[in-house]
C-alpha cells in the first residue's frame, strides 16, 4: 500500500504494480517505459505530466483520479474501470482498450489517436474539446453523456447504444456508424462530412442546426424524429423509414432517396 505520498520527477523502466493499493498520492513528472498495472486500486490519485510508452493495465480501477498534461503511447488496457475521473490535456496514441468502464468522468482538451475501444461503457461522461482521430469503437454503450466541441476524423463505430446522449458543436469527418441503437439522441450546431449510417434505429432523436454533406443512410429507422434548421447535401438514402417525424426549416440539395417510407410526418418551411 502506498498512501499520503508525493513522487516528483520519477522515471521508471519495466515497472510492474501488482495487487497494489494507492491512496491520496500525487505523481508529478512521472515517466514510465514498459509500465504495467495489474489487479490494483488507485484512490484520490493525481497525475501531472505523466508520460508512458508501452503502458498496460489489467483488472484495475481508479476512483476519483485526476490526470493533467499527460501522454500514453503504444499501450493496452483490459478490464479497467474509472469512477469520478478528470482528464485534462491528455492524449492516448496507438492504444487498445478492452472491457473498459467510465462513470462520472470528464475528458477535456485531449485527444485519442489511432485507438480502438472494444466493449466500452460510459455513464455520465462529459467530453469537451477532444479530438478522435483514426478511432474504432466496437460494442459501445453510452448513457447520460455529452460530447461538446468534439472532432472525429476517420471514426468507425459498430454496435453502439446511446441513451440520453447529446452532441453539441461537433464535427464528424469520415465517420461510419453501423448497427447503432439510440434513444433520446440530440445533436445541436454540428457538421457531418462523409457520414455513413447503416442498419440503425433512432428513437426520439432531435437534430438542430445540423449539416450533413456527402453521406449515406442505409436500412435505418427514425421514430419520433424532430429536425429543425438542418441541411443535407449530396446524401443517398436507401431503405430509410421515418415514423412520426417533424421537420422544420429543412434543406436538401443533390439528394437520392430509394425505398423511403414516411408515416405520420410533418414537413414545413423547407426546400428540396
Amino acid at each position: 500500500m502506498i498512501q499520503n505520498s508525493t513522487f516528483v520527477h520519477v522515471s521508471t523502466a519495466n515497472w510492474t504494480q501488482n495487487n497494489v493499493s494507492v491512496q491520496n498520492v500525487t505523481f508529478m513528472h512521472l515517466s514510465g517505459l514498459n509500465y504495467s498495472v495489474v489487479n490494483s486500486t488507485f484512490y484520490n490519485v493525481t497525475y501531472f505530466k505523466f508520460v508512458t510508452v508501452n503502458f498496460t493495465a489489467n483488472h484495475s480501477q481508479w476512483l476519483n483520479s485526476t490526470t493533467k498534461m499527460s501522454v500514453h503511447m503504444n499501450g493496452s488496457t483490459n478490464n479497467v474501470s474509472y469512477f469520478g475521473s478528470n482528464w485534462t490535456t491528455t492524449s492516448f496514441i496507438n492504444m487498445t482498450f478492452l472491457n473498459e468502464t467510465h462513470e462520472h468522468t470528464i475528458w477535456e482538451n485531449g485527444s485519442f489517436i489511432n485507438v480502438t475501444f472494444t466493449n466500452f461503457t460510459a455513464l455520465n461522461i462529459t467530453s469537451k474539446n477532444v479530438w478522435f482521430v483514426n478511432y474504432t469503437g466496437i460494442n459501445h454503450t453510452i448513457i447520460n453523456s455529452t460530447l461538446i466541441n468534439a472532432t472525429l476524423i476517420n471514426a468507425t463505430l459498430i454496435n453502439a447504444t446511446y441513451v440520453n446522449f447529446m452532441v453539441l458543436k461537433s464535427s464528424f469527418v469520415n465517420a461510419t456508424e453501423i448497427n447503432m441503437t439510440a434513444w433520446n439522441y440530440t445533436t445541436v450546431d454540428s457538421t457531418w462530412v462523409n457520414f455513413t449510417l447503416i442498419n440503425s434505429t433512432l428513437v426520439n432523436a432531435t437534430y438542430t442546426n445540423l449539416s450533413i454533406a456527402n453521406g449515406t443512410m442505409n436500412s435505418t429507422m427514425f421514430v419520433n424524429l424532430t429536425s429543425s434548421s438542418t441541411k443535407y447535401f449530396n446524401l443517398t438514402m436507401f431503405n430509410v423509414t421515418l415514423l412520426g417525424a417533424n421537420m422544420t426549416d429543412h434543406y436538401e440539395k443533390d439528394m437520392l432517396h430509394v425505398n423511403e417510407t414516411h408515416n405520420d410526418t410533418m414537413i414545413q418551411n423547407s426546400t428540396f
